[in-house]
């Protein structure tokens, strides 16, 4: 956590022998299980940083032969929840039949006109206006949005 001081932690188990307010007071943990997991205590636990990202937990059934009810922690709908982590890009995809695509316009262009400037700063020019122009035309871009998780 140090080196990594986002990252987001869960710690579970049977807390019953241990003493557990360390985590709390020293790791600035919160502990989300309120409700009674052995007869009317709570003795198995969930201690996280990222205790906003999850609804309240449940018990479901003991598991076998254990007295311990398990505890379900789900996380919140993804919509719901800001990780903060987005990226947002802008790509061209260029895949086999899009290549193809520019490859055939490409051969088809005619360059006369290109010759027929006087300055090199102008053929360049001309030259990167045709290309970009064929490439807004043959490979479109398109807006993504990535959300990054934990």
């Amino acid at each position: 956590m140090r080196k990594h001081p986002e990252c987001g932690v869960i710690i579970t188990g049977d807390f019953n022998q241990l003493r557990d307010n360390f985590m709390k007071t020293h790791y600035r943990f919160v502990q989300v299980v309120n409700v009674v997991t052995r007869g009317q205590a709570i003795l198995d636990k969930i201690w996280t940083n990222m205790e906003e990202v999850y609804t309240s937990p449940v018990t479901i059934s003991e598991l076998g032969s254990s007295d311990h009810n398990m505890v379900l922690l789900k996380p919140k709908a993804k919509n719901s929840v800001d990780t903060g982590c987005v990226t947002r890009l802008t790509v061209r995809y260029m895949g086999p039949k899009e290549k193809a695509t520019f490859n055939m316009a490409l051969s088809a262009i005619k360059w006369e006109p290109l010759f027929r400037l006087d300055s090199c700063a102008d053929q360049y020019s001309y030259y990167q206006t045709v290309i970009c122009n064929l490439m807004e035309i043959c490979f479109p871009t398109k807006k993504i949005t990535s959300s990054h998780e934990w």
